[in-house]
Formats: structure tokens, sequence, C-alpha cells
């Protein structure tokens, strides 16, 4: 049970204390047949007040009260941390003259752990944009985002647009909007950044030069800097396209088709839908239906917002 692990038993102990509550006439003679180093074992559970001992017989006490005491100490334990934690972090300020919002991730696998935590920590948001995973340099689902999502954490998510270079990467996007993530993409992401309840933020980034680590990563904690990371998502996340469980590949990747600039360049110059469908060759319901689809492609409500969003995005 990771609920008796959590408070500390150990294995033996969890299974020895299991066996005992489904088949309390077990004699210490029988345990030991099953369970090696088994005095140890009663110790450490007769010190938790879990059993008593005689020479013939253990006893299981009411562990209740017993585990619900070690629930309290680990409490306090970890009310011991946090508080020690605040202080040696001032200590350290003091000592080196850094602020202390900005930890340095010194590997990768410690930048993936604070990664894979975003999903447990997070109760409200989480905002990020990524340029794909840092050291693999591939687009992957986080580890418990979509249990995340299930139990009602939002998702905001900026692609760059060479990230979805290929259909499977745009599969796994759709996977993740069919789930209820809110995403969009922006031709170039220049870093990963990934913000959590505005409480803290993972910034993380490639290197291209030879020398000097592949990658460099690190978290900040509540600062003017956090509140700068969120202003330049949500700058961002305005004029980032939105993608849809319907999105094609083309849409976000190669731009518009030689018709769609046609019909953008059409739409700029003032020409009315009837007029566009002379120029095309086809209906004015026709020229309507491929009007809304670059609305939804570009995340235009309006034809006005079309032209905006086509001038942004360098297709006009």
């Amino acid at each position: 049970m990771e609920a008796l692990r959590a408070l500390g038993l150990s294995a033996g102990a969890e299974g020895v204390l299991l066996e005992l509550l489904q088949n309390p006439e077990t004699t210490p003679a029988e345990l030991a047949a099953s369970h090696d180093d088994l005095d140890a074992v009663l110790c450490e559970l007769t010190d938790l007040g879990l059993i008593e001992r005689t020479a013939d017989a253990v006893v299981v006490r009411p562990p209740r009260l017993a585990l619900g005491a070690l629930a309290e100490r680990h409490t306090q334990q970890a009310a011991l941390a946090r508080d020690s934690a605040e202080l040696l972090s001032e200590l350290w300020k003091a000592a080196t003259g850094k602020p202390d919002y900005l930890e340095v991730l010194p590997t990768y696998a410690a930048a993936q752990a604070v990664l894979n935590s975003v999903q447990t920590e997070a109760e409200e948001q989480v905002r990020a944009m990524t340029m794909g995973n840092i050291a693999a340099r591939e687009l992957r689902i986080v580890d418990g985002m979509f249990d995340a999502l299930e139990r009602g954490v939002r998702y905001d998510v900026i692609y760059g647009a060479h990230v979805l270079q290929d259909a499977n990467a745009l599969h796994l996007v759709q996977a993740c909007i069919e789930a209820g993530e809110q995403a969009r993409v922006f031709p170039h992401v220049p870093l990963n950044i990934t913000i959590v309840d505005d409480r803290w933020a993972l910034v993380g980034a490639r290197s291209d030069v030879q020398r000097g680590p592949e990658f460099v990563a690190m978290v900040v904690h509540d600062s003017p800097l956090l509140g700068g990371l969120a202003r330049i998502f949500e700058a961002l996340w305005r004029i980032a396209v939105p993608i849809t469980g319907g999105t094609e590949l083309n849409d976000v990747t190669a731009g518009p088709s030689l018709d769609a600039k046609r019909l953008l360049t059409y739409l700029s110059a003032g020409l009315t839908d009837e007029s566009i469908a002379r120029e095309f060759g086809v209906s004015e319901r026709t020229i309507a239906r491929r009007i809304g689809r670059l609305q939804e492609a570009l995340g235009a409500q309006t034809r006005f917002q079309l032209g905006v969003q086509a001038s942004r995005q360098g297709w006009l």
C-alpha cells in the first residue's frame, strides 16, 4: 500500500502487518516461515505501536491511533523542513548576494523531474510554450498531463511551428486538444517555458554553441521575472494561431496554399463574395466555406480580424 510506504513502513513491515490483519491467528513461527528478518520487522511494528508481542502470539492493535500519530509526526517534520528551507535560503542569499528566486538545474534529468512535477503541482492553470523536448529535440506528451486535465487543470500551450513538422507530432497535439488542452501555434518559439499557477516557472533552452552545455534550464519563483515571463506568454498567445482537432498539417507548417493566398488578396482588396466566386469559377457558398476555414485556422472571428492575422503571419 502506497499510504503505508509514505508513512515510512518498510516493505517487510507492511507485508507482516497486512498478513496479520487478514489472518489474525497467524503464529510467529508461521510468520518466520514466510518473512525474512522477522525479529527486526516485529520490532519496527512494536515501536510504532501497531502490534503487541507475546511468546506465542502477535496481536495487531487498532491501527487508527498509531498511524494517526505517525502521520502527525510526518506533518511536523514536513513543516520543519519547509521552515529550514526558508532559513537556509535566507542564509544562502545573504552569503552569496544572489537572488533566491532562481534555481539553475544542473542536468537534463533534473529539468525533466521538475517538468514531470508540474502535473501534480498545478492546481488551476498551466501555461506553456514549447520548442520540443530540450535534449531529445522531439515532441512528447508530458507524464501525468491527461490526469491533470481530468481533474480540471487548464492547459494553454503554444507550439513552435517547427515542432509540428510531421503528422505524428500533430497527432500528439490533437490528442491533447481532445483531452481539453487549448493549443496554438507560433512560427518561432525561442525556448521552453512552463508557468504553474503564477507561482513558479520552468524555463529551458537548447544551446547551438559547440562549447558549453547542450541545454540550460532553471526554475523561476515568484518575482518580477516570473511576472515578465507570464506577460511574454500572454503577448504571444494573443497573436498565435489556434489549433483544433480538425487542423491539418499544412495549416500549421506550410502556410496557405496559392488559392488561399489569392483568396486573401481578393478579400484585402475589398472584392465581394460574388466577385471572388466569379474569379474562382465556384459558387458563393464555396467561397464562404473557404473563408470560414481560414478564419478557423487563424483564430479570427471576423473578416477584418482574418486580414490582420494573415498579415501578422506573413500570408499577405
